[in-house]
């Protein structure tokens, strides 16, 4: 029942913000046909000597009815109006305030034109107007249709009788009305559902829209979390092999690039004495740490599997030296505890590095291979250090 009165409501809302649309129309067309009559009354060629009385009066009401039409055009903007629940009452209340005003004028018009009610045809062209333009209720058609045509009617008949003149009023009215309040109401009908069907369409639109934007943010998520590491949150190993790929593709000239294999020491008897909860704990800080170091140079972090990490960094070799003393010095003030550790009490790490300049993906595969060789040895060569490798196989060892 809710959504129902709001679809009614905004119905309402979209059917006058069409009308104030059609009244601007309907003013322009006004305001022409307001000057021209006056310039006609103003020459008086159409009247006779005992019509001519009534002139003035003609042409006030028909400048009355221009500044009208010239006021709802500089007032009534649509680019500014914005039919909301809180105004829609008052913008429909100017709209019908409008179309009784005009039709009132013609009416008062035609009834002061005693001789033979020539106003009378310029009353159902402008209804007919009305009823083709605006989209309004059947109700509020009818009710401006009695308050104006039974008094024309009647002073009609009041004046000249059952007649030839008068059944030249009473038949095209007699037609003319009918007509257009058919019309109307068709139209009005017509709009309604157009405008119902329209709303619908573009509920329909966003929910299809924000469902798209809903499973977009989903896709999102599981691209992501299948290129993170659950433990660690660092990317993982597809996410590393991915960021070669880039890597490799935006080759267009040697880069310099540096490829660091980082591996916590005696991990497993870290596992073995303080349990696998501990062990997570110090893979999360050595990683929390890898993630500083990377964002802080600018490089890129991942979980390479189990113990190890991997760094690609585009910096000079020696630089990349600096990282890898960095990387060293900051997870032993860790103090991560490690009794069990061959090289001291606390966890530390080895690493090996390689540096080149690469041109193609394979020379970026090849320096991968030769940092986890450089890896190897650092191992070999005591633990808690780190062990470079070039692209030119110049081999270099540093001990701490």
């Amino acid at each position: 029942m809710e959504n129902q009165e709001k679809l009614a409501l905004t119905i309402q809302k979209e059917m006058i913000q069409f009308n104030l649309k059609r009244m601007r129309t309907v003013a322009w067309t006004m305001m022409y046909i307001s000057a021209i009559i006056t310039i006609i009354h103003y020459g008086e060629v159409f009247f006779s000597k005992t019509e001519r009385a009534m002139v003035p009066a003609y042409i006030a009401i028909h400048t009355i009815l221009f500044y009208l039409d010239l006021a709802v055009l500089l007032f009534v903007r649509e680019k500014k109006i914005k039919v909301t629940s809180l105004n829609f009452r008052k913008y429909k209340s100017i709209l019908l305030a409008y179309i009784y005003t005009i039709l009132i004028l013609i009416t008062v018009i035609t009834l002061m034109d005693v001789y033979f009610f020539k106003h009378a045809v310029l009353y159902e062209v402008l209804f007919l107007l009305i009823c083709t333009i605006f989209s309004i209720s059947f109700l509020e058609t009818f009710l401006i249709m009695l308050i104006t045509v039974l008094p024309i009617l009647i002073s009609a008949y009041l004046s000249v009788g059952i007649s030839g003149e008068s059944i030249r009023i009473f038949l095209p009215m007699s037609l003319i009305i009918p007509i257009g309040l058919i019309i109307q109401r068709h139209t009005y009908k017509i709009q309604k559902q157009i405008t119902k069907q329209q709303i619908l369409l573009q509920v329909e639109m966003t929910k299809t829209k924000n469902l798209s934007k809903l499973l977009t943010e989903k896709n999102n998520e599981l691209s992501e979390q299948a290129f993170r590491d659950t433990l660690t949150n660092l990317p993982n190993r597809r996410a590393f092999n991915h960021k070669l790929t880039q890597i490799g593709q935006q080759l267009s000239k040697p880069k310099s690039l540096s490829v660091m294999m980082i591996d916590l020491d005696f991990f497993k008897k870290l596992n073995d004495y303080y349990g696998h909860l501990q062990g997570d704990e110090a893979l999360i800080k050595v990683a929390a740490l890898l993630d500083e170091i990377a964002e802080k140079y600018n490089a890129f972090v991942a979980r390479w599997g189990g113990e190890e990490f991997v760094i690609v960094s585009q910096h000079a070799a020696k630089f990349s030296e600096h990282v890898c003393e960095e990387i060293l010095e900051e997870v032993r003030h860790l103090n991560i505890r490690h009794e069990h550790s061959e090289v001291a009490n606390i966890v530390t790490v080895s690493i090996g590095m390689c540096h080149a300049k690469i041109s193609n993906s394979e020379q970026l595969k090849i320096c991968c291979e030769l940092a986890d060789q450089a890896l190897y040895t650092a191992k070999q060569n005591g633990r808690n250090n780190f062990y470079s490798k070039s692209g030119n196989f110049d081999e270099m060892y540093v001990s701490l």
